[in-house]
């Protein structure tokens, strides 16, 4: 822009120049006329000092700009890891002697994938895994219902169980003795040869997620993992499994239902 002026003030001087019969006068009426006569080209270049204050002034903006968006982010950086030592200093407040998260980093992206960008509200996408992912190990725990394939069906919830845990990085949620039932090649470890055991292990995994995700005072849990929660599992019958013969089958789905009506 600025070299634009200058070129067309510089030809509209040339032109005056060699197309004007002029001579030189080193008089003040000399001085006044080369005012006049070259009043044009004068007028373009003065143009530029304008161009030129605004050039500046747009290039300060863009410097504050930058050092803005470096101070945010630095902001943010420095949040984010406050953030991340004060969940974990949570954790470690409300650590339970045997149920722990294993890695609360992970967990920490898991519940705070934005935390980086300074929101530290817990997703509404952790929410709706949780949800659907206990809906479908209460649809599951319904072929607990046969006395006849119940064995199939536990096989099925005790790996949907074990998915769980593990995406959320729950450990020592389940007793590791008991009796071993093998089912299709396979060994479930039923704790205290009771079943109901199994089913007490998906309140033990989600309360620990909770509490977790109670860090963010605004969360909300979700329904279905409210009714895991409060649920009172004395209602589910024992079945000591010591005897295959001896498994009392229930429908843990329809027992959660007449709860909350």
């Amino acid at each position: 822009m600025v070299a634009a002026h200058t070129i067309v003030a510089l030809l509209i001087t040339s032109t005056i120049f060699y197309t004007s019969d002029l001579s030189p006068n080193y008089t003040y009426i000399g001085l006044n006329n080369v005012l006049t006569i070259f009043k044009i080209p004068l007028g373009v270049m003065a143009l530029i000092i304008p161009i030129v204050a605004l050039l500046a002034a747009n290039h300060r903006s863009e410097q504050t700009k930058e050092q803005m968006r470096l101070t945010s982010e630095n902001n943010d950086f420095s949040n984010f890891y406050k953030h991340t030592a004060e969940f974990e200093s949570y954790l470690s407040e409300h650590s339970e002697e045997k149920v722990k998260i294993s890695l609360p980093r992970k967990f920490h992206r898991l519940a705070f994938p934005d935390a980086k960008r300074g929101n530290f509200r817990v997703s509404s996408k952790i929410n709706d895994n949780i949800e659907s992912t206990l809906k479908t190990i209460i649809k599951v725990s319904t072929g607990l219902n046969s006395k006849e394939s119940w064995q199939p069906e536990l096989l099925l919830l005790d790996r949907m169980i074990t998915h769980y845990a593990d995406t959320f990085h729950i450990k020592n949620y389940k007793e590791n003795s008991g009796s071993v039932l093998n089912i299709d090649g396979e060994q479930v470890i039923v704790p205290e040869g009771n079943v109901k055991n199994i089913i007490i292990s998906i309140s033990t995994i989600s309360k620990k997620i909770r509490d977790a995700l109670l860090f963010d005072d605004r969360y909300e849990p979700g329904p279905t993992l409210t009714k895991i929660v409060d649920f009172d599992y004395s209602r589910i019958p024992d079945s000591n499994i010591s005897h295959i013969s001896n498994f009392a089958p229930f429908n843990f789905e329809a027992l959660l239902l007449e709860q909350t009506v």
